[in-house]
């Protein structure tokens, strides 16, 4: 049994595959022809039993008119005309001490016999006996058996060619590719299996030689999942040339201030990644929950806080605020590599926070955060999702902590100058 496993996992894909999907349909196909067979003999069974006790009772009955009056060919005229029926094969009575009285038909051994008790004025006097011959259904069981057993037969065939002929399709896509590694392993015999073939072909390669350096002092630090909050000062190219020096450099220190603010809340890294383009970045552990939940609070306070340093500063402050994340963080002078890799997601943040006019835009990286779906609502928008409403805790403390930024920002009787 060993040697014709190890002999089937070296054939071709497309011959094990049709194999096994054959000998699969096959058992079951089988499997459902012997249930349909025991169920059949089965209802069979109980049809005779119920017709072989009834006639034995009614020939039982018959015979007590004749015995009472010591008719004996009455008797014999009985059991002549119960087995004129099609399915009983013999009929005979007995007396009291079992002794043969009359007997009609040919009675087999490995029929089914069935007897009833002849009574005559209450008393016992005799027994009635038939026999049904089962050789019929017998054949006819065994005719059924052989016919669907052999159309299981035919259908695991049509099975095991069509699957054969599917799976060879997939085993030349794995000889295509077997046959290019060929061209660098230089290996020619090779398992006629095309998943071992191509398994030898690749253990031929110097995968040594393509393993990726360690990089020496790395922070290890950035190589986590990062939550980035991206602020785009959408009124700030609109001052440049209207605005004097004195006056630009006032705003873009309130502006700063505010955003320091609200990330220092959450221990957010403030970074200028872009021309007119903030990135705020959270990743580690923090008593106030995820990164993802760090990152929409401190989005959520530069949002609310923006309306209130317009009326101080008499100038717009225009935000454009997307959320969404990295699995890397910024990087630094050490190590490069995760900054290289989070650009894309912070081109990302880019175009959508300048596409979105209000609200904070939430990406689908962060959009399932746990901690950030259970206190604040995260709804399905045009082209993503859009941070909501706050459950009733994170609104405690998010108010208090907007009330704390305002204060320091903006102080009772202050008056931001007009230029």
């Amino acid at each position: 049994m060993r040697e014709l496993l190890l002999a089937a996992r070296r054939l071709p894909l497309s011959q094990q595959l049709a194999l096994t999907a054959s000998s699969c349909c096959l058992i079951a196909t089988l499997t459902l022809v012997g249930l349909a067979a025991q169920s059949n003999q089965y209802t069979q069974k109980n049809l005779q039993t119920e017709l072989g006790q009834s006639m034995a009772e009614h020939l039982a009955d018959r015979l007590s008119n004749e015995l009472a009056t010591g008719d004996k060919l009455g008797v014999a005229g009985e059991l002549n005309r119960i087995v004129e029926h099609s399915q009983i094969a013999a009929g005979r009575a007995l007396d009291i001490e079992g002794l043969e009285l009359a007997v009609a038909g040919i009675r087999q051994a490995d029929g089914l016999h069935f007897s009833s008790p002849i009574m005559i004025a209450g008393d016992m006097a005799g027994l009635a006996e038939v026999s049904i011959d089962t050789s019929i259904q017998r054949a006819a069981q065994h005719q059924f058996l052989v016919a669907m057993s052999g159309l299981a037969l035919l259908l695991s065939m049509g099975v095991y060619l069509a699957t054969r002929t599917m799976a060879k399709r997939l085993a030349k896509n794995l000889q295509l590719v077997s046959a290019e590694l060929a061209s660098v392993t230089g290996e020619a015999d090779v398992s006629p299996n095309e998943i071992k073939a191509l398994q030898e072909r690749v253990a031929a390669l110097p995968l040594e030689l393509l393993q990726p350096r360690q990089m020496e002092a790395s922070g290890d630090d950035h190589y986590v999942d990062t939550a980035i909050l991206f602020v785009h000062l959408r009124s700030l190219p609109g001052y440049l040339e209207t605005v004097d020096d004195r006056r630009l450099q006032r705003y873009v220190a309130t502006v700063h201030r505010m955003i320091f603010g609200a990330a220092g809340f959450y221990r957010g890294e403030l970074q200028v990644v872009r021309q007119f383009g903030l990135a705020i970045w959270f990743s580690g552990q923090h008593k106030t929950g995820s990164p993802a939940l760090r990152a929409a609070s401190c989005g959520w306070l530069i949002e609310q806080a923006a309306p209130e340093l317009e009326s101080a500063l008499r100038l717009s402050v225009g935000l454009g605020l997307s959320l969404g994340g990295s699995e890397l963080g910024r990087g630094d002078e050490r190590d490069i590599y995760p900054g290289l890799y989070s650009q894309a997601a912070v081109d990302e943040l880019e175009a959508l926070a300048k596409q979105t006019p209000d609200g904070i835009h939430v990406a689908e990286f962060v959009a399932q955060d746990l901690d950030l779906i259970t206190r604040m609502s995260v709804e399905p928008s045009a082209g993503g999702f859009r941070l909501g409403g706050l459950a009733d805790g994170q609104r405690d403390l998010l108010e208090r902590q907007l009330q704390i930024l305002l204060k320091a920002l903006v102080p009772d009787g202050a008056a931001a100058e007009n230029g």
